[in-house]
């Protein structure tokens, strides 16, 4: 999860049976309710479907506070929760 100013980017995982406008539109109402985020309206998801799109989705997000001025490097952005390696 990358945390901008306006938005969040995040790769997640949604289980078949799972709606995912649902699940983000509840946890967004939750968000604005309990801490009064206001988030974008709507949101835009992609399918990854190997790991070259997910290489490709992982440098965007990353890039992203670069490409809008936030910062220099993509290491100076400080609002990122990265997983824990595997081991």
């Amino acid at each position: 999860m990358l945390l901008m100013p306006d938005h969040l980017h995040a790769l997640l995982g949604f289980s078949p049976a799972a709606n995912m406008a649902i699940v983000i539109g509840r946890w967004k109402a939750w968000q604005k309710r309990t801490l009064g985020v206001e988030w974008q309206e709507n949101f835009f998801d992609h399918r990854i479907r190997n790991d070259r799109e997910l290489v490709l989705k992982e440098t965007y997000i990353r890039q992203n506070p670069v490409v809008k001025g936030l910062c220099a490097q993509p290491t100076d952005w400080p609002w990122i929760l990265e997983p824990a390696p595997l081991t």
